[in-house]
C-alpha cells in the first residue's frame, strides 16, 4: 500500500487506548470523510492517543473513531520537508464510528485542531495531500466530503478548513477547463446534492440549478438508482 510509506506515517493499530474491536464493513469505501477535532492544534489534547482516550472513555465507543489522525503539533523531518504525524490507527477495513449510517463506506480521517480559529500550517497541508495522494493510487475511496457533507450531517461545523485546496497542494496551477456537465446522474450510496455538484465531470453545476432542475425531488431524501436532471436541456 502506498500510505503505508508515507515517511510521516506511523503505525499505532492497536497501540491506542481501545475497549474492544470494530466490526468489520460489509460495503466498499466510497468516501474518504474529513474532520478536525475542535481542540487547538497545539494543546495537549490534539493527537491521536487523547481522542481514543475520549472516544473509548466518554463515548463507549471501541477504539478512537478515525482510521487516520494528522497531528500538526508533532513535526516530522523527511525527504520532502517538515510533514505533520500521520497516525494510522484501525485496519482500512474496520467500520470505525465517525458518520453515523455512513460508517460502512466512509474512511473517517481527522486532522488534529479547531479551524475556527487556528491557522492550517503547511506541513500539516503537505501531510493532508500526502496521504490523500496515496489513498488515490490505492484506490481506497472514490469521493471526498467533509464530516457536514454526509448524509444527517449538514448541521455540523465539521470541517472548517478547506479540503479540496489542500488536497490539490502537490498538483499545478494551471487552470482546467471543466468538462460539459452530464444530462441526468444517477444516485449513488452516500450522495448528496452538494457531493453530486463537486464530483468531476458535471461541469461546475451547483446544488441550486440541481434543486431548480429537480423539482419533484426531496434533497433530503435521495435514493439509491433515483435519476436527478442537470437541466442542460
Amino acid at each position: 500500500m502506498n500510505f503505508t510509506k508515507l515517511p510521516q506515517l506511523v503505525d499505532m493499530r492497536g497501540k491506542l487506548k481501545s475497549k474492544g474491536t470494530y466490526s468489520k464493513r460489509t460495503k466498499t469505501i466510497t468516501h474518504r470523510v474529513w474532520h478536525h477535532s475542535l481542540t487547538k492544534k497545539h494543546l495537549g489534547g490534539s493527537d491521536a492517543a487523547s481522542f481514543a482516550d475520549y472516544h473509548v472513555n466518554t463515548l463507549g465507543w471501541p477504539g478512537v473513531g478515525y482510521t487516520f489522525i494528522i497531528e500538526p503539533k508533532n513535526l516530522i523531518n523527511t525527504p520532502n520537508g517538515k510533514r505533520a504525524r500521520i497516525v494510522y490507527a484501525h485496519d482500512i477495513d474496520r467500520r470505525t464510528y465517525h458518520v453515523g449510517n455512513s460508517n460502512q463506506f466512509a474512511l473517517g480521517i481527522c486532522v488534529a485542531g479547531d479551524y475556527r480559529y487556528d491557522t492550517m500550517d503547511d506541513a500539516t497541508i503537505a501531510s493532508i495531500a500526502d496521504l490523500h495522494s496515496a489513498l488515490v493510487k490505492d484506490n481506497i475511496g472514490k469521493n471526498d466530503a467533509s464530516h457536514s457533507e454526509m448524509p444527517g450531517y449538514s448541521w455540523k461545523a465539521c470541517r472548517v478548513y478547506d479540503y479540496r485546496k489542500h488536497i490539490k497542494w502537490q498538483e499545478s496551477t494551471t487552470p482546467v477547463i471543466p468538462s460539459p456537465a452530464p444530462d441526468t446522474y444517477t444516485i449513488q450510496e452516500g450522495d448528496t446534492l452538494w457531493s453530486i455538484a463537486h464530483k468531476d465531470g458535471t461541469g461546475g453545476v451547483q446544488v441550486e440549478d440541481l434543486i431548480k432542475a429537480n423539482p419533484g425531488i426531496d434533497p433530503a431524501k435521495l435514493k439509491i438508482g433515483q435519476k436527478i436532471n442537470f437541466g442542460n436541456a
